[in-house]
């Protein structure tokens, strides 16, 4: 079978970029036999390099017309029977569709409306190949859309004339290559990774800070992620916040862009996972960090609640006041307590792995 694999930015090291990710190991993984190609306008090295061989390289900027070429070109070259776009972007599927009708198109959809595009960066999400406003001319275009959880399954059928189906996302193989060392006591390091985006409320986790060492005067606040070039602003307000707080309270530390290696090894020292963002997808940063034995404490609503429990893997909460004191509680658990909830994540990440994500897209794909 010869599967075709779209995403047009593979740079930005964000959930959709990392997803992708996922499903081609897993692909690649658990069906070897098959033909791969994958196409995008750029890609990193770490995490996608190794499949340099497979990778279609468009050309950054381009108009859709100009895309639309180019797309059609590679597709009657590789003839693809499947194909995969994963990210939101019905044109694509369009332009699939067309060169090649007898391929069967999926659609991946982390949220059928960017709430980050606005009329300022809207022309620099279409030099990254990205053509939003073009979504409703070509929304029947895919033959099925997969939805990242249930909460964006009725976004879509609120907002679409199609149905679409549910396939939770899951993590990255190198979460999984060796076992945490859970016995270990772990210090009231709290984490947060997510893209510099003002939606991920990384700021107001700082602003915390004074309430937190209120309660537990030697916790340690870290904030990881990617600086995403179409929201670099962001990234300076929250590195100007953390560069005030150093001076005062010195237990706060920024780190823009971790490598995988240095991502596994703040899940690895983190007590407590933190996640601000409001009305998240799904998250598979709290996943993540799960893996490597750490509770979460996350806003609602998210698609996670869908499956993982409250008091069990972590604490959802409805406000910022529920957060603050359910990130206390967590950082004030005994040893034991604390090591009964760790093995609990471990545990209950195992179902989230590439493989695994592989599969059910593939079954979802083929079902007619």
């Amino acid at each position: 079978m010869r599967v075709l694999i779209v995403h047009p930015h593979l740079n930005v090291k964000g959930g959709s970029e990392r997803l992708t990710k996922v499903l081609i190991d897993g692909l690649h993984a658990r069906y070897p036999d098959n033909e791969y190609l994958i196409v995008t306008g750029v890609y990193t090295e770490d995490w996608f390099g190794k499949y340099a061989n497979k990778i279609k390289l468009l050309k950054l900027g381009m108009t859709a017309e100009e895309l639309k070429d180019a797309l059609e070109s590679i597709c009657r070259d590789f003839q693809p029977d499947v194909a995969i776009v994963m990210v939101q972007e019905p044109y694509y599927c369009h332009i699939i569709r067309t060169a090649c009708p007898r391929a069967r198109v999926c659609m991946y959809v982390h949220f059928p409306i960017d709430e980050e595009i606005s009329e300022e960066n809207l022309r620099e999400y279409e030099k990254h190949l990205r053509y939003p406003t073009l979504t409703p001319k070509y929304i029947d275009s895919p033959h099925v859309i997969v939805t990242n959880s249930r909460r964006t399954k009725l976004a879509v059928d609120m907002l679409w004339p199609c149905d679409s189906r549910v396939v939770y996302p899951c993590i990255d193989d190198i979460f999984f290559r060796e076992e945490p060392d859970l016995e270990k006591r772990r210090e009231n390091v709290v984490l947060y990774v997510g893209r510099f985006v003002a939606l991920k409320r990384q700021d107001v986790l700082l602003a915390m800070l004074p309430q937190l060492k209120q309660e537990v005067p030697d916790v340690h606040i870290v904030i990881a992620g990617f600086v995403d070039p179409r929201h670099t602003e962001y990234y300076e307000h929250v590195k100007s916040i953390v560069e005030e707080l150093q001076d005062k309270y010195k237990d706060v530390e920024l780190v823009p862009s971790p490598s995988d290696e240095k991502l596994l090894e703040l899940y690895r020292l983190a007590k407590v996972y933190v996640h601000l963002r409001i009305g998240e997808h799904f998250g598979m940063a709290p996943v993540e960090a799960m893996s490597q034995g750490v509770p979460f404490v996350m806003r609602l609503p998210t698609g996670l609640a869908e499956v993982f429990m409250h008091g069990q893997h972590g604490f959802f909460v409805e406000s910022d006041y529920a957060f603050l004191k359910y990130t206390v509680r967590l950082l004030k658990l005994s040893h034991d307590e604390y090591l009964k909830m760790s093995k609990t994540v471990v545990e209950a990440a195992r179902r989230f792995t590439s493989t695994t994500f592989a599969e059910e897209m593939m079954r979802v794909l083929l079902t007619r």
